[in-house]
């Protein structure tokens, strides 16, 4: 398979919807509230509120209330509670945040304190995350490393007002954050090599960049290490794709939240190595060949 040749499995997940289909789910969405508020509040509002309809009638629009819901179907990974997952951890205190309150789609207050639970329990030496944005996940997960411990966090460079990892410029654990420029399907992870503790994924919602993703954390994590994958349940490509992964491999939805998990234990990591060997995944980076 040529590099970036859509898989058919996952054909529609390569793009954003055309715009006949943008056209067919509004169509859909209309109601006379879409109406109503057309005429009170002009277009912008109305479009505003057929776009958080569609979102809503699909299943994504409000993942922590209706993620339990009977007529819910698009959610196929096992849930399990966070207690479970890590028996050795006791989540009966959170851990100490800093910027605790979320901004929109962003990890919320209670999967920050996961991350931070396990991140202050286990004590890796090297947390690998895509998708630094401003970088709150990052000086918290800093805030609980061991001394000698590091964060290696990767985004686009910042262009305009997009102020990559603002929240970590003037704090103490800036030194733990090694910052890095580069999309992910193009971040030469060869030096990292099975040496990441952790791994959090919060980078890419589309094809083939979901699947450099997974390549990049399967390549860099080590076997033992634990795997975070945020967003499931609130966008419909994430939602799909790790649907699939989930029936290769022992991946579970942390109850209540739209963290994935996977624990890497040996078995896991041979299936895993497997594979990113796959086109899709390994087509869908573009590092240099070794010299």
């Amino acid at each position: 398979m040529a590099a970036h040749d859509p898989d058919p499995r996952f054909r529609d997940l390569y793009g954003d919807p055309s715009k006949l289909q943008r056209l067919t789910h509004a169509l859909l969405s209309l109601n006379l509230n879409a109406i109503r508020l057309l005429f009170q509040n002009g277009w912008s509002t109305a479009v505003s509120y057929v776009t958080h309809s569609h979102r809503l009638y699909s299943g994504f629009g409000m993942p922590h209330p209706w993620d339990q819901l009977p007529w819910r179907r698009n959610r196929n990974v096992p849930v399990k509670s966070v207690e479970d997952l890590f028996p050795e951890i006791d989540f009966t205190r959170s851990a100490e945040l800093l910027f605790p309150m979320p901004r929109d789609l962003g990890v919320s207050t209670q999967e920050l304190n996961i991350i931070n639970k396990v991140v202050a329990h286990f004590q890796p030496k090297k947390v690998v995350e895509f998708g630094t944005a401003e970088g709150r996940t990052a000086v918290n997960v800093a805030r609980h490393l061991p001394v000698d411990g590091e964060i290696i966090t990767l985004d686009f460079p910042p262009t305009g007002n997009n102020q990559v990892g603002y929240f970590y410029w003037e704090q103490p654990v800036k030194s733990k954050i090694r910052q890095v420029f580069s999309g992910v399907g193009a971040w030469d992870s060869r030096p990292h090599r099975a040496s990441a503790d952790i791994v959090f994924c919060d980078a890419c919602d589309l094809l083939p960049g979901m699947a450099s993703e997974v390549f990049q954390a399967f390549s860099v994590i080590k076997p033992g290490g634990i795997l975070f994958r945020h967003d499931y349940g609130s966008a419909r490509g994430i939602t799909a794709f790790w649907n699939w992964l989930a029936t290769e491999l022992p991946v579970f939805n942390i109850q209540g939240t739209t963290l994935l998990c996977l624990r890497v234990d040996p078995e896991t990591y041979q299936k895993a190595q497997s594979l990113i060997a796959l086109p899709p995944f390994k087509n869908s980076i573009e590092i240099p060949a070794a010299a």
